[in-house]
């Protein structure tokens, strides 16, 4: 158990908050407020189904984060993308930069402490300040981005399964995306303020999400599979003289 999972909080499972009446004006003031926003229903059963079979066909690895690279993946990606409530949150040059697959069950379970996601994937190693923290991942080059970029990414967690605390919903800090990249003090006091909120969606729901938002999620504890496709956006210039990979959408 990760010190943070030890630590008492009370999780508010209030079912909120959701873009009033899918508009995208909605999306963006709960994205700037809170840091994070729900489209419930966002993909019909059929497209939900049409998906779970090529992943099951094409062995989708769960945790891989090259997903891009697969013809259905660049799809789906132009589909979320061009979503209008989706779209008004993005810069007008917005690109798909990765996709990755989740899958959480009771033979592969584990729990995720209160982070932020920092880093981001990158083409090639840059003589800049701005980037740090430089790792490899899967073979591709990683590093921690300024806090001005991540401000400007766009998560799009899309749920192939219904979702709960059973089974591994995220946790989030709502409004801690605002504090930019937190210390362990920080995050701590940003969680005893803020508390958490529990975010339960259905199958086929979405939740779009700022990178710098506290999140966690704890272990299955039921016998039904969490699967999740996480997709990243981002803008198509970035500082530094840093590029995306070439898989980019």
């Amino acid at each position: 158990m990760s010190m943070l999972e030890g630590l008492p909080a009370a999780v508010d499972e209030t079912p909120r908050p959701d873009c009033a009446h899918g508009l995208a004006a909605s999306c963006n003031e709960l994205l700037r407020v809170q840091g994070y926003a729900i489209l419930r229903g966002f993909l019909p059963d059929s497209h939900i189904d049409d998906l779970t079979r090529t992943l099951h066909s094409s062995r989708g690895k769960a945790g891989t984060r090259k997903l891009l690279e697969a013809p259905w993946c660049r799809n789906l990606a132009q589909l979320i993308r061009d979503d209008p409530r989706v779209r008004s949150c993005l810069s007008a040059d917005a690109r798909a930069v990765q996709c990755t697959l989740f899958i959480k069950s009771m033979i592969t379970n584990w729990l995720v402490p209160l982070h932020q996601d920092l880093s981001i994937p990158l083409a090639g190693r840059v003589d800049s300040p701005l980037y740090c923290g430089w790792c490899r991942k899967e073979g591709e080059l990683f590093a921690r981005a300024p806090v001005a970029l991540l401000q400007q990414l766009l998560a799009v967690r899309l749920h192939l399964d219904d979702c709960d605390g059973r089974n591994g919903a995220l946790r989030v800090v709502p409004g801690s995306h605002q504090g930019g990249r937190l210390s362990y003090a920080e995050l701590l006091r940003e969680r005893n303020v803020r508390g958490e909120r529990l975010v339960a969606i259905d199958r086929g729901g979405a939740l779009l999400m700022k990178p710098l938002l506290l999140h966690a999620s704890s272990k299955v504890t039921i016998d039904l599979p969490r699967r999740v496709l996480h997709s990243v956006f981002g803008p198509g210039h970035l500082p530094g003289g840093a590029q995306w990979p070439t898989r980019v959408l």
